[in-house]
């Protein structure tokens, strides 16, 4: 049976619905599915500031995406496996980072006064002893350098930069890309830790109280930023040489230190204190969190699939192809956030001895 593409991307659409009910209505995990989506229901600017970094990521970022041509949509059996290698690096990079961090990143001078400013006026709210004179200044040195790394992005944009400032620009914007993932995972855990333990029937309370505990676990954030590093790091490699080994062993990284959000969120001492009770908490939380992760994977090899026939489909028209951007992104925003909350109450439900204190 020869069908169109857009009949093709049609059924895809439908398969794709049907097994979200089917997930909601069957799956094993279906209360926290659900709970995940309530959630997510009564705070829907997650998903519009998710879709916006998704848009701002597509337009600014370094690497843009290399479409599938409509032949190949065509093949199942010739698409069906880079897009399950993409649903896969998709899904083992969800846990680390739920929005592209960059351009995003160039938020983080702000949020490094603001946080600067308040550890120096109120230094025991932010941990349980006073910051030394070596942490303020450090932090201070931070902030300083995250506006002169702001300047060299825009004098960029100008003009050309020398090849050393170039490769200084370069280097600093990996550096606070990793510290801007960081520090949304670790406010995003503790988001939905409000959300499991409500002290406050406003969702604005329960963003700035997530935004407080992240400032007050900021040593741990700027570790969590370390590790970032390391696997973005890695992940660039990889899309910068083609002919790389070690994709598989991104992933398995990736998943292996999935939880480690949720512990420098969750979990007081120092960070190696921290990337124990991670593996804990996965230890714990295997079980359910690979029952989601099959489900997640198909959906997002679905998600994916259609996707890039909408993209394909409106490549020659830049009327549809103006629609197809945001409707695309509000798509993968809502899975990525409906999945990834998901995959957070599983962690907070099934990974701890005891509920984590919110």
């Amino acid at each position: 049976m020869n069908l169109t593409h857009w009949q093709t991307t049609a059924l895809a659409l439908l398969g794709f619905a049907a097994g979200l009910v089917l997930h909601l209505r069957w799956h094993p995990l279906r209360r926290h599915l659900s709970d995940a989506w309530d959630c997510l229901r009564l705070r829907p600017a997650l998903i519009l500031i998710t879709a916006g970094a998704l848009l701002l990521a597509g337009v600014f970022g370094e690497k843009a995406h290399v479409p599938y041509s409509l032949s190949q949509l065509t093949d199942w059996r010739e698409i069906i496996l880079p897009l399950a290698r993409d649903a896969l690096a998709h899904l083992a990079a969800l846990p680390h980072a739920l929005m592209p961090p960059w351009p995003l990143a160039c938020g983080v001078p702000l949020v490094l006064v603001f946080l600067t400013i308040r550890i120096w006026r109120w230094p025991y709210r932010y941990g349980e002893r006073r910051p030394g004179p070596e942490q303020k200044f450090g932090l201070l040195i931070v902030t300083l350098l995250a506006f002169a790394w702001l300047g060299l992005e825009a004098s960029s944009a100008r003009h050309m930069l020398a090849e050393g400032v170039e490769t200084l620009k370069l280097g600093l914007r990996y550096a606070f890309t990793a510290l801007a993932a960081a520090g949304v995972q670790v406010w995003l855990v503790r988001f939905v830790m409000a959300w499991e333990r409500p002290q406050d029937t406003d969702a604005g309370g329960d963003a700035a109280a997530a935004l407080e505990h992240a400032f007050a676990r900021w040593q741990g954030v700027a570790f969590l930023a370390g590790f970032n590093l390391l696997w973005m790091s890695w992940r660039w490699w990889q899309l910068n040489t083609p002919q790389s080994v070690g994709a598989w062993w991104w992933v398995e990284l990736l998943l292996l230190f999935a939880a480690l959000p949720v512990a420098v969120a969750a979990v007081s001492g120092p960070f190696w204190h921290q990337g124990a009770a991670a593996l804990r908490i996965l230890w714990r939380a295997a079980v359910p969190l690979l029952m989601l992760a099959i489900t997640a994977l198909f959906i997002f090899i679905l998600a994916l699939y259609a996707v890039e026939m909408g993209r394909a489909g409106c490549a020659g028209s830049p009327f549809w192809r103006i629609i197809e951007l945001p409707l695309s992104a509000l798509v993968l925003a809502m899975l990525d956030c409906w999945l990834l909350l998901t995959v957070l109450l599983l962690m907070l439900r099934f990974g701890f001895s005891r509920s984590p204190s919110a």
